[in-house]
């Protein structure tokens, strides 16, 4: 008789285990989709991800070499505060003496890393010298801002100036 109770018992157990991986099963599931995944916000299309465009680009040609200065890109183009720029990506090209109308494609020169990401007060204006210049050669340039994923802004405005040592 001994046998047939702690059978019965032994079915009882395995019945009880089999409803609660079952039930648990289920609800698994629900319970993880309510912890939610460390979303920081809503989703944005990558192209309002993108740094606002450097419109004041100035370069000006000094006894070292070709001084280019623009303001920090504060701003996402959706108008959200930017939190995680990278750098610049400065782009030149040569303007041809003997065929000034040519078109040139631009071509990378420079990065720039921005080093005071974690820091209270950041920069709001940043310099490059270019000092890889040949002389009475008219150069133009094109800055792009980088984000932390490599990704890259619009191009700014041109900026151009002519090296005469």
């Amino acid at each position: 008789m001994k046998k047939a109770g702690s059978r019965q018992q032994a079915v009882g157990i395995r019945r009880k285990m089999k409803i609660f991986f079952t039930v648990a099963c289920c609800l698994m599931p629900v319970a993880f989709s309510s912890v939610g995944c460390g979303k920081k916000g809503d989703p944005r299309a990558p192209e309002l991800a993108t740094p606002e465009t450097i419109r004041d680009l100035r370069a000006q040609a000094l006894d070292g070499g070709i001084a280019l200065t623009w303001s920090r890109p504060m701003r996402y183009v959706d108008g959200k505060e930017l939190r995680d720029l990278a750098g610049f990506v400065i782009f030149r090209k040569e303007i041809s003496k003997s065929c000034p109308d040519c078109p040139v494609p631009f071509r990378e020169r420079a990065k720039l890393n921005v080093e005071d990401q974690e820091k209270f007060i950041k920069k709001k204006q940043f310099r490059f010298m270019d000092q890889e210049l040949e002389p009475g050669t008219a150069y133009r340039y094109r800055v792009f801002s980088r984000l932390m994923d490599d990704s890259l802004s619009d191009p700014s405005n041109e900026a151009g100036a002519t090296w005469n040592p």
